[in-house]
């Protein structure tokens, strides 16, 4: 079965709003990029299967292969020109990832999503 891994890390506005620091503060950016960091995770997802991406992370595809393209799709319309959905990072939401098409389709989790 085919898998990818993606690394969810902390957006910077929230770990700094986190840590108690205000927009228009002082304050070091590396203390906030270490902590992106540190609170950084690796999850495996697996070839068909639906995923969460939490309010206040990013997702960033870890590929092996420089070369390999990933999609963002959000219907079946998309698909015929997802060459113009190039993504390399997935913003916070619930996605499926489909290997054969090496694409992500947000989806609704609450939803079917039966065209998929």
């Amino acid at each position: 079965m085919d898998t990818i891994l993606l690394a969810l890390t902390p957006e910077f506005e929230m770990l700094r709003d986190e840590l108690g620091y205000d927009e228009y503060e002082d304050f070091d950016a590396y203390d906030i990029m270490f902590q992106q960091g540190y609170d950084r995770q690796l999850i495996e997802v697996a070839d068909g299967e639906t995923f969460e991406v939490p309010e206040g992370y990013r997702a960033t595809l870890e590929s092996d292969d420089p070369d390999n393209e990933f999609y963002l799709l959000e219907d079946e319309a998309d698909l015929l020109e997802k060459e113009n959905f190039i993504a390399d990072s997935l913003p916070s939401g619930n996605y499926r990832y489909d290997a054969a098409e090496d694409a992500f389709w947000k989806t609704d989790m609450d939803s079917d999503d039966s065209f998929l």
